[in-house]
């Protein structure tokens, strides 16, 4: 895979933000402009000249993209420095190589089948070719990502909004509890009354059924 990351003509702020760099950036040997079989000390010479380069103390008229590439840069030196995530970005290279070298093979194949001259080849472009088909791979990997982290968040969401409309709803039924315990000497006193009120009638209604008027008198004539 030797020559894939040779250096761009673009000026490295340029190159960082040209249209389709965003996942072109995702793949941190494109963009310290390095081969995935640079060794330790060329990555960090790498590295160190283009942070140089790019700091946004030395481009004081282009503040915001020096600002941005730096912080890429400094990203994707990051990546490379853990062993785990290098040896991922060099399986995705090696994987995007081998495909384009098989669909430049096909093309051949087809224009001999359609018995065409075969297609032009330019080997400067070869590197290009792969940094593109890695960056799709990437940036697939990150749009599936980021649906997922979606699907989660919005999934957490719906289990807040449940436990949030759980307590609201046992909250409520405490508070009931509570106003119904802090009501209960009121409803057994209203209770004594009713029934108080109730032997009254009881009584008074036995008073008048035992009362006898007196017999009317016969007048004598």
């Amino acid at each position: 895979s030797s020559g894939i990351n040779a250096e761009c003509p673009l000026r490295p702020g340029e190159r960082l933000h040209k249209p389709g760099a965003k996942y072109l950036n995702l793949n941190p040997f494109y963009v310290l402009q390095v081969d995935p079989d640079a060794t330790e000390d060329e990555l960090k010479k790498q590295y160190r000249r283009l942070s140089i380069l790019l700091h946004p103390d030395k481009n004081p008229n282009n503040r915001d993209q020096a600002t941005g590439a730096f912080e890429v840069v400094s990203r994707a030196n990051k990546l490379l420095q853990e062993k785990e995530t290098s040896d991922k970005f060099k399986l995705i290279l090696t994987d995007a190589e081998n495909r384009v070298l098989k669909m430049m093979e096909d093309k051949r194949k087809e224009a001999k089948c359609k018995s065409l001259p075969p297609p032009v080849e330019d080997p400067s472009k070869f590197g290009h070719l792969v940094n593109v088909m890695a960056s799709k791979q990437l940036a697939d990997y990150e749009i599936r990502r980021g649906d997922k982290d979606k699907k989660e968040q919005q999934e957490k969401k719906r289990e807040s909004d449940a436990a949030e409309e759980s307590a609201k709803r046992l909250k409520k039924l405490e508070d009931d509890k509570k106003k119904w315990e802090e009501s209960r000497e009121e409803r057994v006193t209203t209770w004594k009354d009713f029934q108080n009120k109730g032997e009254k009638k009881k009584k008074k209604r036995h008073m008048l059924g035992t009362f006898k008027p007196p017999k009317p008198r016969l007048e004598e004539r």
